[in-house]
């Protein structure tokens, strides 16, 4: 299976990851992902699950309607991981979240200019963290660029989470390729995944393009 771009510490694939991910013959350290959700997402499978674990059925687990049904239990499949998207989708065995404020000092909440926060559910700690980093229109911190995509994460809270990690990371709903440039920034390997090959163009520019790395 040949990589769609791929340097030292990056390795990037086109295509479906549910058709990819079994081709991998490599140890994921952690699985860090933001999923398609909130529009024709399909998250009724969690009740099976949750039956078959003899847990009751969560009240967040209504279809949301958008995203074609995706199926996202592989991912509760790796031992650490963290999963953009709380409650929406929802890890029952979750252990901390990491709540980021897009709009830190914001006070008139009426008046927002976008979600004013973002949950990722983790199994890589025990409780809340909270990062602050403002990403609401033109208003981004240290003037970050943002790609087309819809749901492209700035660099400060993807960061956060890899430092908390260690070994080799997978991002499975790569998009724009902030997983993969902000793990070739850390000194750390590794793999995305990306069904549109126009978010793929994108995350291979941003890989290929030198970054300035840690000295260890």
């Amino acid at each position: 299976m040949k990589p769609y771009y791929q340097d030292k510490w990056v390795t990037i694939y086109h295509g479906d990851c549910r058709e990819i991910l079994p081709q991998l013959d490599v140890k994921v350290d952690l699985v860090l992902t933001d999923p398609p959700y909130g529009i024709n997402l399909d998250l009724t499978w969690l009740g099976d699950l949750h039956a078959n674990r003899h847990k009751p059925r969560n009240k967040n687990e209504n279809k949301i309607e958008g995203d074609n049904g995706v199926d996202l239990e592989f991912l509760f499949e790796y031992q650490k991981r963290a999963l953009w998207g709380h409650p929406y989708i929802y890890d029952a065995n979750a252990t901390g979240w990491l709540v980021w404020d897009k709009q830190p000092g914001l006070n008139d909440t009426d008046r927002t200019m976008t979600t004013p926060i973002e949950i990722a559910s983790t199994t890589l700690w025990k409780g809340f963290r909270l990062v602050r980093c403002m990403w609401a229109g033109y208003l981004r911190d240290n003037g970050e660029y943002r790609f087309e995509h819809p749901a492209q994460k700035p660099q400060k809270v993807i960061d956060y989470i890899i430092n908390k990690s260690e070994g080799l990371i997978l991002d499975p709903f790569l998009g724009s390729g902030t997983t993969c440039y902000c793990a070739k920034k850390l000194n750390r390997y590794s793999i995305g995944i990306e069904i549109e090959e126009k978010y793929c163009e994108i995350a291979a520019k941003r890989c290929s393009q030198e970054v300035m790395e840690l000295n260890v």
